[in-house]
């Protein structure tokens, strides 16, 4: 089998070079950042479709990821788990992310559980994927069928493919400079991670931009976040949005309290006006890449959609 070469090591990354190894493709992963330090290692990593296009297309790969998550879930050592997750929203709202799942996964919540000033929600049973786990996990999967993961910047692809490789594109923001694509740009995300409290729902307020608020409970913490700042590349914490964090998700769940803060972190999330997941006229080259915040839900639909490129 023609050997594949992919670009970038983060939950794109590595779960393409999975499928693919396991496929029976021989695949490494060129990255010029370790999976620890890409975003996807500060993702909340909670499954929803936020800021991802097409809708149509988002929600079937969505789906897909949806049922290999379940799956893992029931798999010790995977950091997967589905949790209960409340998703606010209003009257009129897209909300068709809930259309294919299984019909038990997901029910209308009763106004008790609503916060207030909302009208409508859904409670659904999601993939929750705590990433200080499941990245190492994807990557322990990875290099036991054989594959190798180098840590190394790639500044053009034109000699990998006069060595015969089929490059797969999975660098997120760094397509704007390999590729060239002005299209692509990053959505400032930071969390806040705070001790657990007693109480405390999983849940989601995205209706307003700007305004995104979002609040998980995971095995050891809680990741409070969060923002969704365009075009904004600044890596480095910010107190006031620490401080609008928090105060978002108190509004949103008083069993929060003042919480014990943790720790803050940022990522870029990799947005464009629409997912880019197709293969290249004319050159052995399969994009992956512009997740936006739904980079983990769509994570395995869109490896599978690489894979049918082959």
């Amino acid at each position: 089998m023609t050997p594949i070469t992919i670009l970038g090591a983060g939950v794109s990354g590595l779960t393409t070079a999975v499928l693919l190894i396991e496929a029976g493709y021989p695949v490494r992963i060129l990255s010029r950042e370790a999976p620890e330090m890409t975003t996807s290692a500060v993702a909340a990593a909670i499954w929803f479709p936020y800021e991802a296009e097409p809708v149509n297309m988002v929600n079937r790969w969505s789906t897909e990821s949806y049922h290999i998550f379940q799956q893992l879930s029931d798999q010790a050592g995977t950091g997967v788990s589905m949790a209960d997750f409340l998703v606010l929203s209003r009257p009129g709202h897209n909300d068709s992310w809930k259309d294919e799942l299984p019909s038990a996964a997901v029910r209308l919540a009763t106004r008790a559980e609503l916060p207030p000033g909302f009208e409508l929600g859904y409670v659904a049973k999601v993939p929750l994927a705590e990433t200080p786990v499941y990245l190492p996990y994807l990557l322990e999967r990875f290099l036991s069928q054989g594959g190798q993961l180098n840590v190394q910047e790639v500044k053009e692809v034109d000699s990998l493919l006069q060595q015969g490789h089929i490059v797969v594109n999975c660098t997120g923001l760094g397509a704007r400079q390999l590729f060239g694509d002005l299209d692509v740009y990053p959505i400032r995300g930071q969390v806040v991670k705070v001790a657990k409290t007693p109480g405390v729902r999983t849940m989601v307020h995205s209706l307003v931009k700007g305004q995104l608020a979002y609040i998980i409970e995971r095995s050891g913490d809680i990741v409070l976040g969060g923002t969704d700042y365009d075009h904004n590349y600044e890596f480095d914490t910010s107190e006031e949005d620490t401080r609008l964090i928090l105060q978002r998700c108190q509004d949103m769940e008083p069993h929060l309290g003042t919480p014990a803060i943790l720790g803050a972190v940022a990522g870029l999330r990799p947005k464009r006006f629409a997912i880019r997941c197709e293969r290249e006229t004319g050159r052995n080259v399969i994009h992956n890449y512009g997740h936006g915040g739904a980079g983990f839900t769509v994570s395995w639909g869109c490896a599978e959609e690489v894979l049918r490129f082959l």
